[in-house]
Protein backbone atom coordinates (compact mmCIF):
# COMPACT_ATOMS: atom_id res chain seq x y z
CA UNK A 1 0.00 0.00 0.00
CA UNK A 2 1.28 3.52 -1.07
CA UNK A 3 1.62 6.57 1.72
CA UNK A 4 -1.17 8.41 -0.49
CA UNK A 5 -3.67 5.22 0.35
CA UNK A 6 -2.73 4.61 4.08
CA UNK A 7 -3.14 8.29 4.57
CA UNK A 8 -6.74 7.86 1.87
CA UNK A 9 -7.90 5.23 3.88
CA UNK A 10 -6.93 6.05 7.57
CA UNK A 11 -9.80 7.22 9.88
CA UNK A 12 -7.57 10.44 11.37
CA UNK A 13 -4.62 11.22 9.53
CA UNK A 14 -5.84 11.93 6.33
CA UNK A 15 -5.89 15.70 5.29
CA UNK A 16 -6.86 15.29 1.53
CA UNK A 17 -6.39 18.43 -0.62
CA UNK A 18 -7.25 18.72 -3.84
CA UNK A 19 -5.50 21.32 -7.00
CA UNK A 20 -6.20 22.00 -10.38
CA UNK A 21 -4.05 22.93 -13.24
CA UNK A 22 -5.41 24.44 -16.64
CA UNK A 23 -3.35 25.11 -19.38
CA UNK A 24 -3.25 26.72 -22.79
CA UNK A 25 -0.36 26.66 -24.78
CA UNK A 26 2.73 28.60 -22.23
CA UNK A 27 -0.01 29.45 -20.01
CA UNK A 28 -0.73 27.67 -17.06
CA UNK A 29 -3.22 28.52 -13.97
CA UNK A 30 -2.85 26.93 -10.55
CA UNK A 31 -5.74 27.15 -8.31
CA UNK A 32 -6.82 24.98 -5.32
CA UNK A 33 -9.97 25.34 -3.07
CA UNK A 34 -8.32 25.21 0.21
CA UNK A 35 -7.71 27.63 2.51
CA UNK A 36 -4.17 28.03 2.18
CA UNK A 37 -1.50 27.59 -0.85
CA UNK A 38 -0.72 24.10 -1.61
CA UNK A 39 2.53 23.33 -3.08
CA UNK A 40 2.93 20.00 -4.82
CA UNK A 41 6.85 19.09 -6.16
CA UNK A 42 5.60 17.30 -9.18
CA UNK A 43 3.05 19.58 -10.31
CA UNK A 44 3.57 23.59 -9.15
CA UNK A 45 2.10 26.14 -6.43
CA UNK A 46 -1.27 26.33 -6.59
CA UNK A 47 -2.87 29.47 -5.17
CA UNK A 48 -6.49 29.29 -3.27
CA UNK A 49 -9.37 30.76 -5.23
CA UNK A 50 -12.62 30.57 -5.48
CA UNK A 51 -13.52 27.09 -7.57
CA UNK A 52 -15.91 23.89 -6.91
CA UNK A 53 -16.09 20.80 -9.25
CA UNK A 54 -18.62 18.13 -9.29
CA UNK A 55 -18.79 14.46 -9.03
CA UNK A 56 -16.48 12.72 -11.50
CA UNK A 57 -19.14 11.02 -14.31
CA UNK A 58 -18.64 7.64 -15.85
CA UNK A 59 -20.46 6.29 -18.83
CA UNK A 60 -20.88 2.83 -18.82
CA UNK A 61 -17.95 2.22 -21.39
CA UNK A 62 -15.63 4.54 -18.71
CA UNK A 63 -15.21 6.69 -22.00
CA UNK A 64 -17.08 9.66 -21.00
CA UNK A 65 -15.52 10.89 -18.41
CA UNK A 66 -16.85 14.25 -17.40
CA UNK A 67 -16.72 17.06 -15.05
CA UNK A 68 -17.72 20.66 -14.25
CA UNK A 69 -15.67 23.62 -12.41
CA UNK A 70 -17.71 26.06 -10.99
CA UNK A 71 -15.62 29.60 -11.02
CA UNK A 72 -16.47 33.05 -10.91
CA UNK A 73 -17.15 34.81 -14.04
CA UNK A 74 -14.44 37.05 -13.63
CA UNK A 75 -11.87 33.86 -13.99
CA UNK A 76 -9.13 34.31 -16.23
CA UNK A 77 -9.70 30.68 -17.95
CA UNK A 78 -13.55 31.15 -17.88
CA UNK A 79 -12.95 34.55 -19.66
CA UNK A 80 -11.34 32.36 -22.48
CA UNK A 81 -14.78 31.07 -23.54
CA UNK A 82 -16.01 34.53 -23.55
CA UNK A 83 -18.03 35.42 -27.25
CA UNK A 84 -16.18 31.92 -28.70
CA UNK A 85 -14.50 28.92 -27.97
CA UNK A 86 -10.48 29.20 -27.76
CA UNK A 87 -8.17 29.04 -30.60
CA UNK A 88 -6.00 26.69 -28.61
CA UNK A 89 -7.64 24.01 -26.14
CA UNK A 90 -7.27 24.36 -22.52
CA UNK A 91 -6.06 21.40 -20.48
CA UNK A 92 -7.01 20.61 -17.63
CA UNK A 93 -5.63 18.15 -14.60
CA UNK A 94 -7.01 17.21 -10.99
CA UNK A 95 -3.79 16.32 -8.82
CA UNK A 96 -4.99 15.28 -4.94
CA UNK A 97 -2.08 14.76 -2.25
CA UNK A 98 -2.69 14.60 1.59
CA UNK A 99 -1.17 17.84 3.74
CA UNK A 100 1.98 17.13 5.05
CA UNK A 101 2.93 14.34 2.24
CA UNK A 102 2.46 16.20 -1.01
CA UNK A 103 5.46 13.73 -2.46
CA UNK A 104 2.56 11.42 -2.65
CA UNK A 105 0.50 12.87 -5.34
CA UNK A 106 -1.90 11.37 -7.31
CA UNK A 107 -3.96 12.67 -10.88
CA UNK A 108 -7.76 11.66 -10.77
CA UNK A 109 -8.54 13.61 -13.57
CA UNK A 110 -6.38 14.84 -17.09
CA UNK A 111 -8.08 15.46 -20.34
CA UNK A 112 -9.64 19.05 -21.58
CA UNK A 113 -12.35 21.72 -21.22
CA UNK A 114 -14.71 21.10 -24.01
CA UNK A 115 -17.26 24.14 -23.17
CA UNK A 116 -18.31 26.90 -20.59
CA UNK A 117 -21.26 28.33 -20.07
CA UNK A 118 -22.59 31.76 -17.58
CA UNK A 119 -25.06 31.59 -15.12
CA UNK A 120 -25.43 35.32 -13.76
CA UNK A 121 -21.83 35.61 -11.74
CA UNK A 122 -20.43 32.29 -12.33
CA UNK A 123 -19.42 30.29 -15.21
CA UNK A 124 -19.29 26.27 -14.93
CA UNK A 125 -16.59 25.17 -17.41
CA UNK A 126 -16.76 21.42 -18.22
CA UNK A 127 -13.99 19.25 -19.15
CA UNK A 128 -14.04 15.73 -21.00
CA UNK A 129 -11.11 13.49 -20.20
CA UNK A 130 -9.11 12.57 -23.05
CA UNK A 131 -10.72 9.23 -23.70
CA UNK A 132 -13.82 10.91 -23.98
CA UNK A 133 -12.86 13.55 -26.57
CA UNK A 134 -11.45 10.86 -28.51
CA UNK A 135 -14.78 9.17 -28.79
CA UNK A 136 -16.23 11.70 -30.56
CA UNK A 137 -18.99 9.95 -32.89
CA UNK A 138 -20.30 13.10 -34.92
CA UNK A 139 -17.81 14.80 -37.36
CA UNK A 140 -16.46 17.79 -35.83
CA UNK A 141 -17.18 19.67 -39.47
CA UNK A 142 -20.17 21.18 -41.19
CA UNK A 143 -20.64 21.42 -45.18
CA UNK A 144 -21.37 25.36 -44.68
CA UNK A 145 -20.38 28.66 -46.22
CA UNK A 146 -18.01 29.63 -43.60
CA UNK A 147 -14.99 28.37 -42.66
CA UNK A 148 -15.00 25.70 -40.29
CA UNK A 149 -11.70 26.42 -38.69
CA UNK A 150 -11.23 28.30 -35.25
CA UNK A 151 -9.08 31.67 -36.52
CA UNK A 152 -5.52 31.19 -36.08
CA UNK A 153 -5.59 27.74 -34.63
CA UNK A 154 -3.54 25.34 -35.87
CA UNK A 155 -5.65 24.23 -39.38
CA UNK A 156 -6.64 27.55 -40.09
CA UNK A 157 -2.57 28.13 -40.33
CA UNK A 158 -2.86 32.03 -40.15
CA UNK A 159 0.30 33.54 -37.83
CA UNK A 160 -1.35 36.05 -34.85
CA UNK A 161 1.79 37.63 -34.87
CA UNK A 162 1.41 39.12 -38.12
CA UNK A 163 -2.17 39.92 -38.03
CA UNK A 164 -2.50 42.08 -34.98
CA UNK A 165 -1.99 46.16 -34.47
CA UNK A 166 -0.44 47.34 -30.96
CA UNK A 167 -2.87 49.80 -29.75
CA UNK A 168 -2.31 52.75 -27.25
CA UNK A 169 -5.86 52.76 -25.41
CA UNK A 170 -7.34 56.15 -25.73
CA UNK A 171 -10.80 55.71 -23.26
CA UNK A 172 -12.11 52.97 -21.86
CA UNK A 173 -16.01 52.42 -20.68
CA UNK A 174 -17.29 49.41 -19.51
CA UNK A 175 -16.84 47.49 -23.00
CA UNK A 176 -16.13 50.02 -24.91
CA UNK A 177 -12.80 51.10 -25.81
CA UNK A 178 -11.18 54.18 -28.15
CA UNK A 179 -8.00 54.87 -29.54
CA UNK A 180 -6.89 56.32 -32.46
CA UNK A 181 -5.01 53.44 -33.65
CA UNK A 182 -8.19 51.80 -34.51
CA UNK A 183 -9.58 54.29 -37.06
CA UNK A 184 -6.16 53.26 -38.90
CA UNK A 185 -8.05 49.93 -39.82
CA UNK A 186 -11.36 50.35 -42.10
CA UNK A 187 -14.75 49.50 -39.87
CA UNK A 188 -15.12 46.20 -38.32
CA UNK A 189 -11.31 45.37 -39.32
CA UNK A 190 -10.97 43.86 -35.81
CA UNK A 191 -14.69 42.48 -35.70
CA UNK A 192 -14.62 38.76 -34.89
CA UNK A 193 -10.80 39.45 -33.77
CA UNK A 194 -9.71 39.79 -29.52
CA UNK A 195 -7.96 42.60 -27.70
CA UNK A 196 -4.77 41.39 -25.71
CA UNK A 197 -3.24 43.17 -22.62
CA UNK A 198 0.24 43.01 -21.48
CA UNK A 199 -0.75 40.57 -18.71
CA UNK A 200 -2.42 38.16 -21.34
CA UNK A 201 -5.49 38.56 -20.55
CA UNK A 202 -7.77 38.59 -23.55
CA UNK A 203 -11.47 39.95 -24.79
CA UNK A 204 -13.34 39.16 -28.01
CA UNK A 205 -14.39 42.46 -30.25
CA UNK A 206 -17.70 42.46 -30.95
CA UNK A 207 -17.69 45.40 -32.75
CA UNK A 208 -15.76 47.89 -34.20
CA UNK A 209 -16.36 51.42 -36.29
CA UNK A 210 -14.01 53.96 -36.50
CA UNK A 211 -11.58 55.04 -33.52
CA UNK A 212 -14.11 52.57 -31.15
CA UNK A 213 -14.58 48.77 -30.77
CA UNK A 214 -17.31 47.14 -28.01
CA UNK A 215 -15.64 43.88 -26.56
CA UNK A 216 -18.00 41.36 -25.34
CA UNK A 217 -17.15 42.35 -21.97
CA UNK A 218 -15.46 45.11 -20.04
CA UNK A 219 -11.40 43.93 -19.36
CA UNK A 220 -10.49 44.68 -16.09
CA UNK A 221 -8.01 47.07 -15.17
CA UNK A 222 -7.48 48.67 -18.56
CA UNK A 223 -6.80 52.46 -18.62
CA UNK A 224 -5.89 55.13 -20.73
CA UNK A 225 -2.68 55.35 -22.23
CA UNK A 226 -2.52 51.29 -21.83
CA UNK A 227 -0.43 49.80 -24.66
CA UNK A 228 -2.67 46.42 -25.87
CA UNK A 229 -3.08 44.44 -29.23
CA UNK A 230 -5.41 44.68 -31.12
CA UNK A 231 -5.55 41.20 -33.36
CA UNK A 232 -7.68 41.34 -36.51
CA UNK A 233 -10.88 39.91 -37.20
CA UNK A 234 -12.34 36.90 -39.96
CA UNK A 235 -15.97 36.88 -41.03
CA UNK A 236 -14.46 33.21 -42.03
CA UNK A 237 -15.88 34.05 -45.18
CA UNK A 238 -13.82 33.04 -48.75
CA UNK A 239 -13.09 36.72 -49.86
CA UNK A 240 -12.10 37.75 -46.38
CA UNK A 241 -9.99 34.98 -46.07
CA UNK A 242 -7.98 35.73 -49.35
CA UNK A 243 -8.24 39.54 -49.60
CA UNK A 244 -7.21 39.97 -45.61
CA UNK A 245 -5.01 37.35 -44.68
CA UNK A 246 -3.67 35.45 -48.26
CA UNK A 247 -4.88 32.39 -46.75
CA UNK A 248 -7.47 30.47 -49.19
CA UNK A 249 -5.60 27.63 -49.34
CA UNK A 250 -6.45 26.51 -45.91
CA UNK A 251 -10.15 27.73 -46.20
CA UNK A 252 -12.15 24.97 -45.23
CA UNK A 253 -15.88 26.18 -46.58
CA UNK A 254 -18.22 25.84 -49.17
CA UNK A 255 -19.16 29.11 -50.47
CA UNK A 256 -20.91 27.81 -53.59
CA UNK A 257 -23.18 25.99 -51.77
CA UNK A 258 -26.64 25.99 -53.86
CA UNK A 259 -29.08 27.95 -52.01
CA UNK A 260 -31.71 25.48 -52.81
CA UNK A 261 -32.27 22.21 -51.60
CA UNK A 262 -32.73 19.78 -54.86
CA UNK A 263 -33.56 16.97 -52.71
CA UNK A 264 -36.97 18.93 -50.99
CA UNK A 265 -39.84 19.62 -52.72
CA UNK A 266 -40.81 18.75 -56.33
CA UNK A 267 -39.83 20.18 -59.43
CA UNK A 268 -42.14 22.74 -61.14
Amino acid sequence: MTDYDTRETHRFEGQPVECYKFTQGDNAWFYTPADRQVILPAAGTFEPAIITRGELDFSHEDTGEMIDFTVPRSNPVAALFIGDLPSTPIGITVYRAHRGDEDATIVIFSGKVIRARFEESQAILTGASLMSVLDRTVPPLGMQTPCNHVLYSQECGVNPTVCRDGIVVGTVSGATVTSDDFAARADQWFRGGRLETSEGETRFIADHVGDTVVLLSALPGLAPLDVVWAYWGCDHLEDTCESKFSNLANHLGWARLPGRNPFDGRID
